[in-house]
């Protein structure tokens, strides 16, 4: 298979006065956004005008069921096309160029469904060079840092991933344009910290596979020597550094700990435990990021005795009428994907920037959640992103700390017209 040159994405937020970006990258003035991107799913064998009942690989013997668009095909168990990427990563080249930095939070590679059109360790390496190339492509990555991810369909199988498999010595030379500090922790479990992004933050990557439920691969948490286990102490560790060097901390993963009806995706003991150290250590953890469910949801962490548990913004009628979390600890944002399981989505956030204003850096100031009408898409010909809505406005909020998100599940358990917008929006106002 060739590899494919795309170009490359990254966000924008809001202009704020703010320092330098770390000393490991070139100087530069911030602007207060960045950009979380996710789910790609790019796949070179996607044909326009096929059936999505064959992924869109190949037509179907009855015309009427050959409904795969140019731009992709809704709601169906295709991946996205290039012309969709192709686009969405021109769209980032024009009009999101004003960011600091760049979260990728994974899934790289088409989904491994069709049986006809087998998907080889080389397809796998050749859709990460792919994307590396589009993100290359549209941003200056010496300045603007990307930070990637492991997906479930970043690695040779789907779902299993252990600490020998040979993926991160792969992706350790696929993503070596973005100088990351990648380290021991990489090639023994596929975690890193990365420190050189805005001065006192922090960003801890975890490699959210050694915690979900799907990977038969490894074992629960509470195993001894698990890989989970083992990130685990690891996550805590780097917590307990951070504090010690008095920084705030973006956590990222792939799969978040619960999945969008608030089910867990995590393993038991994965799950509680990895929510009692977000719920621990949630002074300094200023954002949690996650994609993979395709949807778009909130959930805050609270305390609950002497533990924590999560608080998930279900998008149920009955749900919503009756969110109410009093002290929250940290909260956890879901970001929806290229991949046009909804319409495709690009997500900006905006960001406290420096030392002595009036929140913590890094503090989730607003976002701007932007997503193509796929089937006005492919009518017309042509990929339009646009504005679907603006959180500072749906949630009646001017932040997303701990008590920002508070009031905002407030807004949604008061305002009837916040929870049905909020409903639509889940599923990236899915027709």
């Amino acid at each position: 298979m060739k590899t494919l040159f795309l170009y490359a994405g990254i966000i924008a937020t809001f202009a704020l006065p703010g320092s330098v970006l770390g000393q490991e990258a070139k100087s530069k003035s911030l602007t207060g956004k960045f950009l979380h991107i996710t789910d790609i799913h790019v796949d070179p064998n996607y044909l326009a005008g096929s059936s999505p009942k064959k992924y869109c690989h190949r037509k179907s013997s009855k015309s009427k069921k050959n409904t795969a668009g140019k731009f992709g095909a809704l709601h169906t168990d295709c991946d996205s096309p290039i012309a969709l990427v192709d686009a969405s990563f021109k769209f980032m080249k024009e009009s999101l160029q004003d960011i600091d930095f760049i979260i990728y939070t994974g899934d790289t590679a088409r989904h491994d469904r069709d049986d006809k059109i087998g998907r080889s360790k080389s397809d796998v390496l050749d859709d990460h060079k792919t994307v590396v190339n589009y993100f290359k492509k549209t941003y200056d990555v010496s300045t603007i840092k990307l930070i990637p991810t492991i997906g479930n369909n970043d690695a040779d199988e789907h779902n299993d991933l252990t600490p020998k498999s040979s993926i991160y010595k792969s992706l350790e030379s696929i993503w070596k344009p973005f100088n990351l500090n990648l380290g021991d922790s990489f090639q023994k479990g596929g975690y890193f910290v990365q420190d050189d992004v805005v001065s006192g933050l922090r960003v801890i990557n975890v490699n959210s596979m050694f915690f979900f439920k799907k990977n038969d691969a490894v074992k629960d948490c509470d195993k001894s020597g698990s890989p989970g286990g083992e990130q685990l102490k690891w996550i805590e560790q780097s917590f307990k550094a951070a504090k010690k060097d008095n920084v705030m901390v973006y956590v990222m993963g792939h799969v978040p700990p619960n999945d969008d009806d608030g089910s867990a995706l995590f393993t038991s003991a994965c799950y509680n435990q990895y929510y009692q150290l977000l719920g621990e250590y949630g002074d300094i953890i200023a954002g949690h990021f996650t994609g993979h469910t395709n949807n778009d949801m909130l959930t805050a962490v609270v305390p609950s005795g002497k533990s924590f548990k999560p608080v998930p913004a279900i998008a149920d009628k009955n749900n919503l009428k009756n969110l109410k979390v009093g002290k929250v600890s940290t909260m956890l944002f879901n970001a929806p994907s290229i991949i046009p399981v909804n319409n495709p989505a690009i997500r900006v956030y905006e960001y406290e920037t420096g030392h002595g204003k009036e929140h913590p850096v890094g503090t989730i100031l607003d976002w701007n959640q932007y997503y193509v009408d796929l089937e006005k898409a492919n009518k017309k010909g042509t990929v339009k992103y646009e504005l679907e809505y603006r959180a500072s406005k749906l949630y009646g909020v001017n932040r997303f700390d701990t008590q920002g998100i508070s009031r905002a599940f407030k807004q949604l358990r008061v305002n009837k017209a916040a929870r049905q917008e909020y409903s639509d929006y889940v599923t990236v106002s899915r027709n």
